[in-house]
């Protein structure tokens, strides 16, 4: 891979990773802070180890030139199911609904920008190849 692929999109699916895991860890330490209890705050945390887990084990495969899409997909499906858990688990609190909403969207939409950049990497790979072939 090219310097310029390392600049370009390569470096933005790495920083989108990034700062998934840094927003996982956040609605793991939610638990916590905001003193989430019973099932919610179970989910919480096992949610938000669980992606920031992925999280960091996808942007560490990005730096490394390898990265794996299966993960910003699976990344972004667990975004969205965090958003989505207080509704299903019947909780009504406000805070507990901002908390899972923001980062549950956020997470989704970081994994989303992060596989993006990785198709655009290998897009250009492709294009790279088969021009020079």
């Amino acid at each position: 891979m090219g310097e310029t692929d390392r600049d370009g999109t390569l470096v933005l699916a790495e920083r989108t990773a990034g700062l998934a895991a840094g927003i996982s860890a956040f609605v793991m330490v939610s638990v916590a802070v905001f003193t989430i209890t019973g099932w919610m705050g179970i989910h919480n945390f096992l949610i938000g180890a669980t992606m920031s887990a992925l999280a960091s084990i996808h942007a560490v495969r990005i730096s490394q030139d390898k990265p794996i899409i299966v993960l910003a997909g699976l990344l972004a499906l667990l975004g969205i199911w965090t958003a989505a858990a207080p509704f299903v688990f019947g909780v009504s609190r406000p805070l507990v609904l901002q908390v899972n909403g923001a980062a549950g969207i956020l997470v989704a939409i970081l994994s989303l920008v992060s596989a993006y950049g990785i198709l655009q990497t290998s897009r250009s790979e492709r294009t790279t190849t088969s021009a020079g072939a």
